[in-house]
């Protein structure tokens, strides 16, 4: 469990990194479109659908990482005064709930990333194909999936043994 948890931990870590290296990106560009505009006052072609597709994947790099470190909102007031198994059964809960629901949501977003492809889908003025960008965002929510069967497990063990996972 130790090794599965430094490889997924660096996968996940490299994602992160994907995502603040987009976020500079897009701010970069957000800043360039306002220069120009109030300089030249001509816009950066194509901003509006560049920054769209960034922020894709943003959201779904970063999302496995907050999954990992447990970086999300909890209900720690209540659920910290609890004991060990007690807390591991709101996991096993928490995380099966999260773990249906994105795995629908990884279904959807492969589906859509599939019919983008066929169909031949680009955005409308930089002409860019998206469906790359929703393989992206499938991918990583795979990971995510991956975080959080992790969970799911650690849960588990701890409701059998009592103790640490």
């Amino acid at each position: 469990m130790k090794t599965f948890e430094k490889v997924l931990g660096s996968v996940v870590e490299k994602m992160s990194w994907i995502a603040m290296v987009a976020i500079v990106l897009c701010m970069a560009l957000v800043v360039s479109d306002v220069a120009k505009r109030v300089i030249i006052g001509i816009p950066v072609r194509g901003t509006f659908e560049l920054v769209e597709l960034i922020a894709g994947v943003i959201l779904c790099m970063g999302i496995g990482y907050v999954t990992f470190v447990r970086g999300h909102v909890a209900v720690g007031i209540l659920v910290d005064r609890f004991q060990p198994r007690v807390q591991a059964i709101f996991t096993l809960v928490t995380s099966i709930i999260a773990l249906g629901s994105s795995i629908w949501l990884t279904r959807a977003m492969v589906r859509m990333a599939l019919r983008n492809m066929e169909r031949g889908e680009i955005t409308g003025v930089l002409k860019i194909p998206t469906y790359p960008f929703n393989f992206v965002m499938a991918l990583a929510l795979s990971v995510m999936c991956v975080v959080l069967v992790r969970d799911l497990i650690k849960a588990v063990i701890i409701i059998r043994t009592g103790g640490e996972a």
